[in-house]
């Protein structure tokens, strides 16, 4: 075996700024995104973003289903092992931000009283992710420290889905059940569309049905207003334990509009953040709790038992990817106006655990 060799990516990639490593360039199309809104040149105009608004859960729904299906590959050893750190660093995380956003959320105009908790939980949930889109590289060549990264997504995205249940029911049981309704939805889509797929030959067809596929399992979470990440996740995850000619077309289809889904997505999100002293300050504390949290998640990842993790694992799991932002758009459509400030919170957050990232990134061993 060679030696495990060191670099540095290029300072536009560890900023954000380059698509040349295959990642996407968040902080500059969320920048772009916002020269281009209401609040900058205006290009992006609220009636521009209002017709753009019925794609946004679809390019959710395909970060979920490109997050499943990425889940459900022949993996490298400590899989299992790997998600139960990841989910550990997240929900600490997750922990850390969302009470740190509850007690200063009611310094926001119009959120107060169980609104500020469910502003808090998106807001922690958002927080937890680190996962960008899916890699070119085969499981088994990923450093365990990025590995760990890719898969901090899976939990949080069904935790996810439960807040934002609890908007639509007043008890437990009554948004038990409605996650159980979408859950069998996302389901059902997924299962014809698997057998439409299995019975049809090489073709445009194929591609028809994908995306499809894609559009209801999108549509249909944004028509019940719940998570369209679970939703596309809960897809991905079938699809992919199914295999064969379905997950193939998926897979194809929805790798080949990511890009485009995402470049969409970002670039509402950056259009869509408002800016205020207030807000300023909760992003601020945003950031640092997310980093606190992160960075204590990792401690607590490298010392229980299972696979041995890198000592820089906590700058490896600083840079926000894209769940994110992108569960925080879905979430303050669905929450409504007053949610506006915490998108703003999220995007600044994201842009700003970015550059503190590229500022204390390791270098990443090639084996």
């Amino acid at each position: 075996m060679m030696p495990a060799t060191q670099w540095d990516p290029p300072w536009h990639a560890r900023l954000g700024l380059s698509w040349s490593t295959g990642t996407v360039p968040v902080l500059l199309i969320l920048i772009l995104g916002s020269a281009l809104g209401p609040h900058g040149l205006a290009v992006l105009t609220p009636e521009v973003l209002r017709v753009v608004d019925p794609a946004i859960p679809v390019a959710v729904a395909a970060l979920g289903i490109l997050a499943g299906l990425e889940f459900t590959r022949p993996a490298a050893p400590h899989r299992w092992v790997l998600l139960g750190k990841a989910s550990l660093q997240s929900l600490l995380t997750g922990a850390f931000v969302a009470l740190g956003v509850r007690f200063l959320a009611p310094r926001l105009p119009g959120v107060d009283g169980p609104e500020a908790w469910i502003v808090a939980l998106v807001a922690g949930v958002a927080a937890s992710m680190s996962a960008s889109l899916p890699s070119v590289d085969p499981d088994r060549l990923r450093p365990l420290a990025i590995r760990l990264r890719d898969l901090d997504a899976i939990v949080p995205a069904f935790g996810g889905a439960v807040v934002l249940a609890s908007l639509h029911a007043p008890f437990p049981l009554a948004s038990m059940t409605l996650l159980a309704q979408a859950a069998l939805l996302a389901l059902v889509i997924s299962g014809a569309a698997w057998l439409l797929l299995a019975d049809t030959t090489p073709s445009t067809e194929q591609r028809v049905f994908s995306v499809a596929a894609l559009l209801l399992v999108g549509g249909i979470a944004d028509y019940l207003s719940l998570s369209a990440l679970a939703s596309g996740l809960l897809a991905g995850l079938f699809w992919g334990v199914v295999g064969g000619v379905a997950r193939d077309c998926i897979e194809r289809d929805v790798s080949y509009l990511r890009h485009p889904l995402v470049v969409l997505m970002l670039l509402t999100a950056g259009a869509r953040t408002t800016l205020s002293p207030s807000i300023l300050a909760l992003a601020l504390a945003y950031l640092a709790l997310r980093a606190a949290g992160k960075l204590a998640g990792a401690w607590l990842a490298r010392r229980t038992p299972g696979a041995r993790l890198p000592d820089d694992l906590g700058s490896s799991l600083l840079p926000p990817g894209v769940f994110g932002v992108a569960f925080a758009l879905n979430a303050t459509a669905m929450i409504g106006p007053s949610a506006a400030p915490l998108l703003a919170v999220v995007v600044l957050g994201t842009i700003g655990s970015q550059l503190t990232a590229a500022m204390l990134r390791p270098r990443e061993r090639r084996e």
